[in-house]
């Protein structure tokens, strides 16, 4: 998978992808800002006024008109967490210019409407309308009430945030209720200067297009100023030396299951690689030690899954249970987390595992969606690493290693949801 990079003007970059695999074409624009309760409210409501019209084409109905014109051209803006960065990011996807009608310039002219909905929002005495911002802050308000809705979802971000309270990593992208409701125009105005002038700009893009034809159009269409290319940090999350204990009460069928753990930081491509060998065989897959054994062979549970996480040294273990489970699922897990720090697998569990992942890494191209995601998180790494060098890391895993990373696991939170 070949990815050329540009730097468009300090603190803005570029990466492609020139494929012709797809009809279609993908750009996302993010904005890098550090993860922070006190302002992941206002970023998640901003996104929603900027993927509702723009300053040149102010109401929904000329918005919707001008996409329809682009061949039903997707343009859409979310907030995403990536570890403890939050990123502002407006996407869109639209033809390949080789399937418009008459040659016509597709992707040029989406960089223009994207670039206005970036540069020129629409604004009411320099401020977003005020109807707008209600709208949608019932809209966001009524997203967020919805989530609970969800329960491994919530169950998970319950967990996470007893486990790293106090650390940018508990805060939700998508924002608190609460904050959300104090929001006005003039703040949104805020938060969407600081992030214009001040945020780090990936720009990634998959397509047919060439590299030079989108950094073209990205330099003649969107007037980025320089900025500092500074990035948050992980923090380390400091192990307790305790396991804490919490049940929220909430009537429903099955109880959910949430084991915090910690491990020792991954800070390196060779770091990333080793952890996710050791979360494959562990609980990351079908063939993993959790399934086959807490789920399959004692039946403890409908799924059990682990979920490291790349750039922070925390690892959570979620499995949804029949009530009165509990004690026996969480012994269960616990003694194969123990088996794995005794390197209790074999060498065919070793090499399946890596196979597995390398097959993962080798299908990121064959979906644009994927590339994109693939490419972001690449570009947001200090020591990013080619795809064909992430899998030559992989394939060097030893045993030795996997296990060296396993005796750092340690448990610390165990968090159930439902009838307590």
């Amino acid at each position: 998978m070949k990815i050329e990079k540009s730097v468009i003007t300090e603190g803005v970059t570029l990466s492609t992808h020139t494929t012709d695999k797809f009809k279609s074409a993908v750009m996302t624009v993010s904005f890098a800002l550090p993860l922070d309760k006190e302002t992941a409210s206002g970023y998640s409501l901003l996104t929603n006024l900027l993927s509702l019209s723009t300053g040149d084409y102010p109401t929904m109905q000329s918005f919707s008109v001008i996409k329809d014109e682009l061949y039903a051209l997707g343009l859409d803006a979310f907030v995403q967490r990536r570890s403890e960065i939050l990123l502002v990011t407006l996407e869109i996807s639209t033809i390949a210019d080789s399937y418009a009608l008459n040659g016509e310039d597709v992707l040029n002219r989406a960089c223009r409407l994207l670039a206005g909905a970036i540069f020129r929002p629409y604004l009411v005495n320099g401020v977003f309308p005020l109807e707008n911002v209600e709208s949608e802050k019932r809209c966001l308000i009524e997203e967020l009430a919805a989530e609970i809705e969800n329960k491994p979802s919530y169950a998970m971000r319950q967990a996470r945030r007893i486990m790293c309270e106090n650390e940018p990593f508990a805060t939700d992208a998508g924002g608190e209720i609460p904050r959300v409701q104090q929001l006005n125009g003039a703040d949104l105005v805020g938060f969407y200067n600081h992030a214009l002038s001040n945020a780090p700009v990936y720009i990634v893009y998959v397509g047919e297009a060439s590299h030079q034809y989108v950094k073209q159009c990205i330099t003649e269409n969107f007037p980025f100023t320089p900025r500092k290319t500074v990035i948050p940090q992980p923090t380390v999350h400091p192990y307790k030396g305790v396991i804490y204990r919490v049940c929220e009460k909430m009537e429903i069928e099955q109880s959910i299951l949430n084991l915090g753990f910690t491990l020792k930081m991954p800070e390196s491509p060779k770091d990333r690689a080793i952890l996710s060998v050791y979360d494959e065989i562990f609980g990351g897959s079908p063939a993993s030690k959790l399934f086959m054994n807490v789920r399959e062979k004692e039946g403890l549970c409908y799924y059990c899954s682990s979920y490291p996480t790349g750039r922070k040294n925390v690892l959570f273990v979620s499995c949804g249970l029949e009530q009165g489970n509990e004690e026996k699922a969480i012994k269960a897990i616990y003694a194969q987390i123990k088996a794995m720090k005794k390197g209790d697998f074999t060498s065919s569990d070793l090499e399946n595992a890596k196979g597995s992942i390398i097959r993962n890494i080798l299908s990121v191209s064959s979906n644009l969606s994927s590339a994109s995601g693939y490419m972001l998180g690449q570009a947001l790494l200090p020591d990013a690493v080619s795809l064909e060098e992430n899998i030559e890391f992989i394939k060097a895993v030893t045993k030795d290693e996997v296990v060296a990373l396993a005796k750092t696991v340690e448990p610390e939170l165990e968090y159930i949801l439902g009838n307590c």
